[in-house]
């Protein structure tokens, strides 16, 4: 009997996270994997039991690529810049990015599931790094944490809706076009928040 053939949990992800750069998650599947490890299925399902594996894993791999370029994007300035690398990602990363944000297909234990969400408001809050952001927006800002949710989910609308335009090719934006939209966005719903009793 010919010996069985053995190939590390690492390459296989690896592979698979490259199809999905390339074609996107859809393309992943045992004999494309296998394919670009010169392997039968076999392998692929000795270590990941069913596909459904084998993709949770790519979604939490693709979840540390994403947020490795995030915490780059601390360390060099604040939210602006932070906004700036999600875009970015969107546009560097398409397929990784739809799989990831425009996709209800699949799911890590850190990410809301269409079926538990609520109101944009109430989800601002209760992800991995939302402590992190909130506590930015206040410092840069001066709001309380509570008007500080009110702007992180206008400014998350607004960067997930320019890069959302981005993967889908509708349209191109240069880094200095990003920060002045975001900037332009959060000065005016900053002032607002801060004069609201004026237009209640």
């Amino acid at each position: 009997m010919a010996p069985k053939i053995k190939v590390p949990y690492e390459d296989i992800v690896t592979e698979a996270i490259q199809i999905v750069r390339e074609k996107g998650i859809e393309a992943v599947n045992a004999r494309s994997v296998a394919a670009r490890l010169n392997c039968s299925v076999q392998p692929i399902f000795r270590t990941f039991g069913t596909m459904e594996e084998l993709k949770i894993a790519v979604l939490k791999r693709a979840n540390e690529i994403y947020e490795g370029v995030m915490e780059e994007s601390l360390m060099r300035g604040g939210f602006s810049e932070m906004g700036l690398a999600y875009v970015n990602f969107a546009k560097n990363e398409k397929n990784m990015f739809k799989m990831m944000f425009m996709s209800n297909s699949l799911f890590v234990s850190n990410t809301t599931t269409a079926s538990t969400q609520g109101s944009a408001t109430e989800i601002m809050g209760t992800t991995a790094g939302d402590d992190i952001v909130l506590s930015m927006l206040c410092d840069e800002t001066g709001l309380d944490v509570s008007k500080a949710k009110e702007l992180y989910t206008g400014l998350w609308f607004l960067l997930h809706g320019m890069a959302s335009l981005i993967v889908c090719n509708s349209c191109t934006l240069s880094d200095d076009e990003i920060k002045r939209i975001l900037k332009n966005t959060c000065d005016g719903l900053v002032y607002l928040l801060n004069n609201e009793q004026k237009y209640v």
